[in-house]
């Protein structure tokens, strides 16, 4: 059985957890939230909430009607098998959408990210033994096509091709990328699509990232996307993504309060629309730091409140999203690799469900490489094996083994045993050798160096994954040129 543990318990009393739900019940039913759909208007008014244009009140009844049918578990299926998300499985852990900027260690300079990374962070991705779930990277790239009127698929069409693991969909698409209708058809025709590629048109083949917009909204495209997703019976996470003291309130709190009251509505849309699809509670919140009036994306802060948001998910018995790599590191140095750390482990030692940008984005996730993509998959190795936990039994304590060796013994006697092998890791690339740290660095070079050699292997050993004929010819259609099948 998966270790979970609720890390949170550790920050916060289940009085304090029943507190913030009776204020979130107030500020629903008195101060309301802001829907920008006309849509989840006339949803919210047949079932009995009070509707003011696109301001909606509701109550206590309604949400325990729309939880009593949100899933505990669901699973998401692609042609390399299925993924369960849910309290009794591992913690899914999501790559990042190629940043918009990338730090090329090579030519020492910051760039436009290109179609050239966002193919390279979809074979990272595809290849990675902690990304569980590659993401749909859409950053409409300076050497992208824009000249159609849909230059959004061709990008979701680069992630199919690229990728087998059942792939996850961000809110890439907008008015920007996508002038062909409206954005609720367009999210409808992306699951279409995957399920058209996959040729599995029964089950969940994507899953949303529908984030609202503090305080107390959702916006016009991510209702959307809620709705475009749902309706095509596909699982949405709702997430939040609040500034402390310009888009929630100064306190800890009182940002956890009004930030639960906002994801509750958007999974409250979704239930209503389609009893039973999955939808997961989920954030990414962080303080502002009012000296810059910035998103401090790696802080202590955002790791409490995004422990208290996990309480109020699990107490709502909702698939639960929190973890990411977050910092707003400009460089791979420590501030980088503490921040990241550290707000990883709400996620993998908090155990959640599901973490998206697990590796590979800082900056405040505009600035990303691949050398920050490998390292952080070192810290979730290291995270994953710490929540493994200890494996006491009574064979375990090797006490014959101890017995026989005695005091002032060894325990290098033939091959390496497979109780070492089972509960130990190894790193592909920091260093674990001893001596002289210029002779091991004129050996292996600096980390940079080191992980790029492995970033090189990683990317020359890669196959495209084998498809049909038809599968090629459907891709074909959207994929940019340059990146299309050879036939």
């Amino acid at each position: 059985m998966y270790p979970n543990r609720n890390l949170f318990e550790k920050y916060i009393t289940k009085d304090e957890i029943e507190l913030i739900h009776e204020y979130t019940l107030k500020i629903l039913s008195e101060v309301g939230v802001v829907i920008e759909s006309d849509l989840a208007a006339e949803v919210f008014k047949k079932h009995g909430a009070r509707v003011e244009g696109h301001h909606i009140y509701f109550d206590e009844a309604l949400l325990n009607k729309a939880l009593a049918t949100a899933p505990k578990e669901f699973d998401i299926y692609s042609p390399s098998g299925k993924l369960k998300l849910g309290i009794s499985a591992p913690t899914i852990c999501a790559g990042p959408v190629a940043p918009t900027t990338i730090q090329d260690f090579e030519k020492n300079t910051y760039r436009p990210a290109t179609l050239k990374d966002v193919e390279e962070y979809y074979i990272l991705q595809e290849t990675s033994a902690v990304i569980d779930m590659p993401t749909h990277s859409c950053q409409n790239t300076n050497d992208l096509d824009k000249s159609s009127d849909d230059f959004h698929t061709p990008q979701i069409a680069m992630g199919l091709k690229y990728c087998q693991k059942p792939i996850y969909q961000g809110n890439t698409i907008t008015p920007i990328n996508y002038k062909k209708g409206t954005l609720l058809e367009a999210n409808r025709r992306l699951v279409q699509l995957h399920r058209e590629f996959y040729d599995i048109w029964d089950k969940p083949v994507t899953m949303s990232n529908c984030c609202v917009l503090s305080p107390l909204a959702i916006g016009a495209e991510v209702a959307d996307t809620i709705i475009g997703a749902v309706q095509e019976d596909q699982p949405v996470i709702i997430i939040s993504c609040s500034m402390t003291n310009l888009t929630s309130p100064p306190t800890l709190a009182g940002t956890i309060v009004q930030d639960n009251a906002n994801i509750l509505a958007g999974i409250v849309l979704a239930q209503l629309i389609s009893p039973g699809v999955g939808t997961v509670y989920g954030s990414v919140t962080s303080p502002t730091d009012m000296r810059t009036v910035q998103l401090a994306t790696g802080s202590p802060e955002a790791v409490l409140m995004q422990l208290g948001l996990s309480a109020m998910g699990r107490y709502y018995n909702l698939p639960v999203r929190s973890g990411v790599s977050a910092t707003t590191a400009i460089d791979l140095d420590f501030q980088c690799g503490s921040e990241s750390m550290m707000t990883l482990f709400t996620g993998l030692l908090g155990k959640t469900d599901f973490i998206l940008n697990a590796a590979g984005a800082y900056g405040g996730y505009n600035l990303g490489s691949l050398e920050n993509f490998v390292m952080n998959e070192e810290n979730i190795a290291y995270l994953k094996r710490i929540n493994q936990g200890l494996d006491i039994t009574e064979e375990k304590l090797h006490y014959d083994l101890i017995q026989k060796t005695g005091p002032r013994g060894n325990y290098l006697k033939g091959r390496t045993p497979k109780d070492y092998r089972a509960e130990h890791i190894f790193p592909k690339f920091y260093v674990r050798e001893g001596g002289s740290a210029t002779d091991i660095i004129a050996q292996k070079g600096k980390l940079v160096d080191r992980a790029r050699r492995y970033i090189n292997e990683r990317l020359e050993a890669y196959q495209l994954p084998d498809v049909t004929t038809t599968q090629k010819k459907l891709l074909n259609q959207y994929l940019p040129e340059g990146y299309k099948y050879e036939l």
